[in-house]
């Protein structure tokens, strides 16, 4: 009989190895886990001053070049072979230099691929690569501005790759609100491969001096050194420092080998800024953490827990810049590729007080098994801060974080409103072989079409059992929303599924409203995620509405996070990055 996806993982045979695998097959699944020999906390945090800035924001043009390299993820464990985007300096050995830029400052970035080889060249899928790749000698590579207001001829699209030897130039205009982006590759088909061995990094928007809150010279909020980013990845070791990606032996290839794609990886080592369970040393006052997802599939449920207890903190931004005002909050959960903007209060705690940043999201999001012997891969604990003697940032926050409220968008009228499906395909075994939106191909000739300088309404529509983190490219949205519906009842009115086989069959039916299949009433956005924003999470069984604009004018004048409006080709897809490659993104135009 098939299996559904909950028996695979309730099998718990891949407790080790962070993928999904047959329960017949449970006996033979290979476990990798990280060194033995990396104790946890004691490598200091790199901050920025470590990770490297490229500061811009007085315009210009900059360079980075993709390389291959040996980082440290932990001074017990052997090198690691990455990838990093290095500045001139060339020091950085495992993801990018910090990029600052400026709010209404516009420069150039020459991306130059220096790549040799792939250190994951195992795990290359060649039924995702195009046809003619060769990725594990010579890598395809994209760079996205994720969350930036870009043309789409620096977008970062995943069809605009360059490959060694060549490079690319994409112009920046910084058109938006002040926010925490980031940048990372966008190669098609090997997008979470090229990701995990290092091609990510931060980039802070400033505010123009004199104008708003975030003055970016730390008026109103911490400044570095109490401004750190936090890139938080789970990654995998073999026990000679190499990155492991272990195949899925539920799936095989023509050759019959275990194909390397699986549902989502999941991996047994917490890496923060690049080293493994590190520790950051506090002083007595307020810090400005810049949250990053930089995770293949893994969803975070963060606390700060000081001696058992959870440290209460506060929200100031979400993904697009500053909200209205402070939420304050014990726990903050984060899908793949969203960012969250939070201050956290050291200053009531003695000197020595150790506060470690745990998690307790489950794999998958958010009904996977909790226990490793279920089938799950819990990660709890991520990193530690030691609070140290002496005083550092302590003035107030203010109760407003903008000089003008936030324009919301669910007062304003649609041009439209779009259903938008998410599906999982099983192969007859109940064994998932890909994801897929409206259950279409990426190479499907049905391409939305919007209008430009118009707001959409877009219906998220979940009908798979996990959450899916879902960003759009160009823009910067608002969620409206969410509301649970009948399943079943909406998969057999779409038209997906196969009558002669019961599944879901890629090509079919059509994505249908929502309306008739409803349960109960829908639930507002909690406070802290009023913000704008360019992933949202969407639940399983639930709706998500968001409110899009497709330019700058699609407000009627009100002022939104982004300032420009471009006509052309952009994607929208799941940042979990197994599901983006195979094949859970979507094409969308504007007009």
């Amino acid at each position: 009989m098939p299996f559904t996806r909950r028996q695979l993982l309730q099998a718990g045979a891949m407790a080790g190895a962070g993928l999904l695998v047959h329960p017949q097959q449970a006996s033979a699944a290979r476990t990798v886990a990280g060194p033995a020999a990396a104790p946890m906390f004691s490598e200091p945090l790199p901050t920025l001053s470590e990770l490297g800035v490229l500061d811009m924001r007085a315009g210009g043009a900059a360079e980075l070049w993709m390389r291959n390299a040996r980082h440290s993820f932990h001074s017990r464990m052997e090198l690691t072979d990455t990838f990093a985007y290095q500045d001139a300096s060339a020091s950085q050995t495992y993801l990018g230099p910090v990029i600052l830029a400026r709010r209404g400052t516009p420069f150039t970035l020459t991306v130059h691929n220096d790549l040799r080889w792939h250190p994951l060249a195992s795990a290359i899928d060649p039924e995702l690569a195009p046809p003619g790749s060769n990725d594990a000698e010579y890598p395809r590579t994209s760079t996205h501005l994720h969350g930036g207001n870009t043309r789409p001829g620096s977008d970062g699209h995943p069809e605009l790759v360059f490959y060694p030897g060549r490079s690319y130039t994409y112009s920046y205009d910084n058109n938006q609100d002040a926010a925490g982006l980031w940048y990372h590759d966008h190669a098609l088909g090997i997008t979470r491969l090229n990701v995990y061995a290092g091609l990510a990094g931060g980039y802070v928007l400033r505010d123009t001096p004199g104008t708003g809150i975030d003055t970016g010279d730390g008026t109103y909020l911490p400044s570095p050194p109490y401004e750190v980013p936090l890139v938080i990845q789970d990654r995998m070791f073999n026990p000679d420092g190499t990155f492991a990606y272990p195949p899925n032996p539920d799936l095989t290839l023509s050759d019959g080998t275990a194909r390397p794609w699986a549902p989502e990886f999941f991996g047994d080592v917490a890496t923060v800024n690049g080293k493994c369970w590190p520790n950051l040393d506090v002083a007595r006052g307020k810090y400005r953490f810049r949250v990053y997802n930089g995770s293949d599939a893994r969803f975070y449920n963060f606390k700060f827990v000081v001696a058992g207890n959870a440290l209460e903190f506060v929200q100031i931004g979400t993904d697009g810049g500053l909200l209205d005002a402070p939420v304050r909050l014990n726990k903050l959960v984060l899908g793949p590729g969203e960012r969250a903007d939070i201050v956290v209060d050291f200053a009531g705690l003695p000197a020595g007080s150790r506060v470690v940043l745990t998690n307790n999201a489950r794999t998958p999001f958010p009904d996977g098994p909790v226990a490793v012997q279920q089938g799950g891969m819990p990660l709890p604990e991520i990193m530690q801060f030691t609070v140290q003697s002496h005083s550092g940032y302590t003035a107030p926050l203010p109760a407003r974080l903008r000089a003008e409220p936030l324009t919301r968008l669910a007062a304003l009228p649609i041009a439209a409103t779009r259903p938008m499906t998410m599906v999982e395909v099983l192969n007859p075994a109940g064994i998932p072989v890909m994801a897929l939106l409206n259950n279409r191909s990426y190479a499907s000739p049905e391409i939305t079409v919007v209008q430009g300088d118009t707001l959409e309404q877009w219906e998220l529509t979940n009908t798979t059992e996990d959450a899916h983190p879902i960003h759009l490219h160009f823009t910067q949205f608002q969620v409206l929303n969410r509301q649970r519906f009948r399943v079943e009842d909406y998969l057999g009115e779409t038209g997906y599924i196969d009558p002669a086989t019961g599944l879901v069959t890629p090509g079919r039916g059509t994505a249908m409203p929502v309306g008739p299949f409803l349960i109960g009433r829908p639930t507002p956005p909690p406070a802290h995620e009023r913000g704008w924003k360019d992933t949202v999470v969407a639940m399983p069984g639930e709706v998500t509405r968001i409110r899009v604009p497709f330019g700058a004018g699609a407000a009627g004048g009100a002022p939104l996070a982004i300032g420009s409006s471009f006509k052309g080709d952009y994607v929208w897809h799941c940042h979990i990055l197994e599901h983006e490659d195979n094949d859970m993104m979507q094409r969308y135009v504007i007009a």
